[in-house]
């Protein structure tokens, strides 16, 4: 353990050098790019043949491969072919390397066959080294916005869980119902069918056994049975919806949303757990978006009102008084507007100026991620909106999302997002 006053210079991992693998038969050509690629930094593998080359990429993890096309055995194309054939080579990078003219109709081989970009030998180390580069930039950022992909999906599935004790209520009451119902039902059914039977046998049997059951008290009720049961089935096929919806990983579909339906939606899942804590208050006006994803603003909804929660579960209300959670939507000139406003513990204006960052969080192990604040902050923006908070410590926090009503065109935006 290093002591308060301990002088022993720390150890600093060095940064993780990024692996070039060349496989080439030509001995000089390998000696060219292993130098000029080493000089830039990159730890380069070298391979004379496909089979040797497929060998290596079993071994050891690379980050580009640098692929001669003429080759004895298997060629360069055919190499190609069976890397990209498995799934965890689909996004390495791949540049061929030729010394046939440049040819628009060979080139188009070896882009079908899954290279990327092309290299006519003699090799310009410049051109080398700004393709390397350039390639690795991009393969990088893909990496970068998988993970983020995983991060968004990994924080909705959070958040879910969180609430699932609601859900399951949920579920569970209207379910219960139904099932007592179709009891009731499956008795009305029986009693029924003696009745048709025995004024089948005489007039008389039929209306001595129709006054001994009651059978006008029994019609009189199937029609409330009947209506209750379709509205628990209704309302467990909604919850299962709802829940489907925010388990799909497939949420960047662009269209016109509603924030006031988004809060509804929402809300299926998570009054009844809200409500058993705070008054919630609900002030749902159209608010419309032109273009959006619509899970991603479901999940944006679900983090703002799990973290709601969590606040009033945090600071007790004054005596005889209930906590409240405030649910709006409205339009603010050329904004739609959603905000949730709770009267829990509140925000310290140093936890405040942190809040969006990843993995930051004042909860304890196994309650927040750290994540869903920073996720809701990545949808918002990327949108071009933004997402503000107001707190006094004691008083409760306000968030507030802005999103603009129109897009600037789903061309325009949808890159800009790369959600997936």
């Amino acid at each position: 353990m290093r002591g308060r006053y301990d002088t022993t210079p720390l150890q600093v991992a060095e940064p993780q050098k990024q692996v070039v693998l060349a496989i080439d038969d030509d001995h000089n050509n390998l000696k060219l790019v292993a130098a000029s690629l080493t000089l830039e930094g990159y730890e380069v593998l070298c391979a004379t043949t496909g089979e040797e080359g497929l060998d290596v990429l079993e071994a050891r993890p690379v980050d580009l491969l640098l692929l001669d096309v003429r080759m004895p055995g298997l060629d360069g194309l055919e190499v190609c072919r069976l890397i990209r054939a498995q799934p965890r080579f689909a996004r390495m990078p791949i540049i061929f390397l030729t010394a046939d003219h440049a040819d628009a109709e060979k080139m188009m081989v070896g882009l079908d066959a899954g290279g990327d970009e092309y290299l006519h030998k003699p090799i310009s180390r410049r051109m080398l080294s700004a393709r390397v580069r350039n390639l690795l930039r991009l393969a990088s950022a893909d990496r970068e916005r998988q993970l983020l992909l995983q991060i968004a999906q990994s924080e909705k599935l959070a958040a879910v869980g969180q609430i699932a004790a609601g859900v399951a209520h949920e579920v569970n009451n209207p379910l219960s119902f139904v099932l007592s119902n179709l009891e009731s039902l499956r008795v009305y059914s029986n009693d029924l069918m003696r009745v048709v039977r025995a004024y089948r046998e005489s007039p008389a049997a039929g209306a001595a056994l129709d006054r001994a059951l009651d059978l006008d008290a029994m019609m009189a009720d199937l029609q409330p049975l009947i209506d209750e049961t379709v509205h628990g089935g209704t309302r467990v096929r909604a919850i299962v919806h709802e829940l489907k919806t925010f388990s799909r990983q497939d949420g960047d579909t662009f269209e016109p949303v509603d924030l006031a339906e988004i809060a509804r939606s929402t809300l299926v899942l998570t009054e009844r757990e809200l409500s058993s804590r705070a008054a919630l208050e609900k002030h749902l006006v159209t608010a419309r978006i032109e273009l959006a994803p619509r899970q991603r603003l479901h999940q944006v909804m679900l983090n703002l009102l799990v973290n709601a929660q969590h606040a009033v579960e945090a600071r007790a209300p004054a005596e005889g008084a209930r906590h409240v959670i405030r649910v709006s939507t409205r339009v603010e000139g050329e904004f739609a507007v959603l905000e949730v406003k709770d009267t829990g513990c509140g925000i310290s204006e140093s936890v405040r100026a942190r809040i969006f960052e990843p993995f930051f969080t004042t909860k304890p192990v196994g309650v927040g991620t750290g994540l869903g604040l920073s996720v809701c902050a990545m949808v918002i923006e990327r949108l071009g909106g933004t997402i503000s908070v107001e707190s006094t410590v004691g008083h409760g926090t306000t968030f507030t999302v802005r999103v603009p009503s129109v897009a600037a065109g789903r061309a325009q935006v949808a890159p800009a997002l790369a959600f997936g």
